[in-house]
């Protein structure tokens, strides 16, 4: 009996995004897993991405994180391959999970943006420094930092808000700003890619 074509194509597509998204399970919120390896495949099959960016709508934390964190090793390697789904990156950004907020935090200092993303992301980034995560707020104000780096018309009112954080509690953070207001005040190149350091 001859198989219907779009069954079969359904049950693929169905097997490709469970393979995908079951690479990301186990273990626990303090570990990457195969976020690494996922993300190279993705790389290497971007058809892959609509698959993987479905992990960020996942119920479960640690898929959801580790499709955040595989994004962010993407938007390091390649991050034009992001287009496309930088408006489902920008909706995800109220996610209240710190793993997902820092590693999205990452991404918005790495992919290409118009002016209007620009704008909706340096908002989320800033409402980002009103939060108690440590780490959030560290790779918040340093992609506030490239994003002033890229436009000068955002740079004085970036600096104005990072500057506070320089008397932080947290030496992270107050790292983080030190460095970035004084490179972009002193008109000094930032960081090719946000995630590196």
């Amino acid at each position: 009996m001859p198989h219907n074509t779009s069954v079969l194509t359904s049950l693929n597509r169905y097997k490709v995004n469970m393979t995908i998204l079951n690479e990301l399970t186990g273990g626990d919120l303090r570990s990457d897993g195969k976020a690494d390896e996922v993300a190279e495949k993705v790389l290497r099959n971007p058809l892959l991405l609509k698959e993987l960016i479905e992990g960020l709508h996942s119920s479960d934390d640690v898929i959801k994180m580790r499709t955040a964190h595989a994004l962010e090793y993407i938007s390091r390697k390649n991050p034009e391959l992001l287009e496309p789904v930088k408006p489902t990156l920008v909706n995800s950004a109220s996610d209240t999970l710190p793993e997902v907020r820092w590693h999205l935090a990452q991404i918005f200092g790495n992919v290409p943006l118009s002016q209007k993303e620009r704008d909706a992301v340096v908002s989320i980034l800033f409402d980002y420094l009103d939060g108690e995560s440590i780490l959030v707020k560290a790779w918040s104000i340093e992609s506030l930092g490239a994003l002033a780096e890229k436009d000068g018309d955002i740079r004085d009112r970036i600096i104005q808000r990072i500057e506070p954080f320089q008397n932080d509690k947290s030496p992270a953070v107050r790292k983080r700003a030190l460095k970035v207001v004084r490179n972009l005040t002193d008109g000094r190149i930032l960081f090719p890619q946000v995630g590196l350091s």
